[in-house]
């Protein structure tokens, strides 16, 4: 038989995996990538010693779960130790402070001691992150290889969660913290998730279901950072005998007959393939590539009416002091508020890797604010 040919578009963690798998699955597979290095937004930059890495915080299903074999079977696995963290992050507002710990019985205890009038909602969120997650019914298996077994395990997985899906419904976490009576704590459950480093408008109560297990407790930070895993993959998929065509600008889709049969160089070349996955940017591909001709109303609704991520300003710097003792992610009142892009902002987030001895030089941190 002859070998089926695929060509991806982009090699970021996306276009790398797609890669890896049509490899593993007899294809002959192509990835073009404009930039000079794979790993798309999945980077971070080298500067005097000092690695600033802003892309991934931390790798889901590192320790076990679905994930984790999907990262076996990419190469991210081997030979790669992780750091864990024990809390989620660290919330300060004058003399008063907050560590979104991953122990329940000290979670609680925190939050009690800053509010017993709160008590009620406070046995509420701490039963909701750190009870059942929503990760334990992931199937990354196509339906079409899925069985009985599959079918039975994410069952058992989602029975234990009916209940808090039909509690919360389409309640966001920004209106539960809203409930708290005291102003503090308002904040700081609230920025369990939408904190000013990572603003995460109207997300879903239901979602932080389990979330200090599969988001903290089962998900390490790779030694090495972002870049090295995203690197590890484009390793994995040359072995595996796949092309990868760096600085390689697409500048079209060949279509015919309404299917995609390849796509089109700046240079004017031609890449044909029996298969063609896009995974660069979609906004691009729909509405420039091809020029809108394939939009549905669901497609529109998603560009027209979804709420994108809020921008965020990253400073990084290399700071001369060992910071190994101090929380890794604190978020924290300002004494006086500063204005940033015309908004004025009350709170700031501060990271520091100084658990990953790759990242700075010893006894120095590498900071991002």
């Amino acid at each position: 038989m002859n070998e089926k040919s695929i060509v991806v578009v982009g090699a970021g963690m996306a276009g790398l995996s797609a890669g890896c798998y049509a490899r593993m699955n007899g294809y002959k597979a192509t990835i073009l990538e404009m930039h000079s290095i794979p790993g798309g937004l999945c980077t971070a930059w080298t500067r005097k010693g000092y690695t600033f890495d802003i892309s991934m915080h931390m790798l889901t299903g590192s320790r076990s779960g679905a994930f984790h074999e999907m990262w076996r079977e990419l190469g991210v696995m081997e030979n790669r130790r992780f750091h864990y963290h024990t809390e989620m992050c660290s919330i300060e507002s004058g003399s008063r402070r907050l560590s979104l710990c991953t122990d329940p019985k000290r979670l609680e205890e925190q939050l009690l001691s800053l509010s017993p009038a709160d008590a009620e909602l406070t046995r509420e969120f701490v039963r909701l992150v750190c009870g059942p997650n929503m990760m334990a019914a992931t199937n990354l298996k196509p339906a079409e290889l899925s069985g009985l077994s599959d079918f039975l395990r994410m069952t058992f997985a989602i029975l234990p969660l009916l209940g808090t899906f039909r509690r919360y419904g389409k309640q966001t976490i920004q209106e539960f913290a809203g409930r708290f009576q005291d102003p503090f704590l308002r904040e700081a459950i609230r920025m369990t998730i939408d904190g000013p480093g990572w603003p995460m408008a109207r997300f879903p109560m239901a979602g932080l279901a389990g979330f200090f297990k599969s988001s903290v407790s089962e998900a390490g930070v790779p030694t090495g950072g972002s870049q090295r895993v995203a690197l590890t993959i484009a390793e994995r998929y040359k072995k595996l005998g796949g092309e990868l065509r760096l600085k390689t600008r697409v500048a079209g889709v060949l279509v015919e007959n309404n299917r995609a049969v390849g796509v089109k160089l700046a240079d004017g070349t031609e890449t044909r393939a029996d298969e063609v996955i896009w995974a660069g940017d979609g906004h691009t591909l729909i509405f420039e590539m091809l020029g809108g001709r394939y939009m549905d109303d669901r497609i529109r609704r998603m560009y027209d009416e979804w709420i994108p991520v809020r921008p965020v300003v990253h400073v990084c710097l290399g700071v001369a002091r060992d910071m190994s003792k101090e929380p890794a992610r604190v978020s924290f009142e300002l004494d006086q508020p500063i204005t940033v892009a015309g908004e004025e902002r009350k709170w700031l987030s501060v990271l520091h890797h100084s658990f990953d001895p790759t990242m700075a030089p010893a006894g120095k941190a590498a900071v991002e604010v």
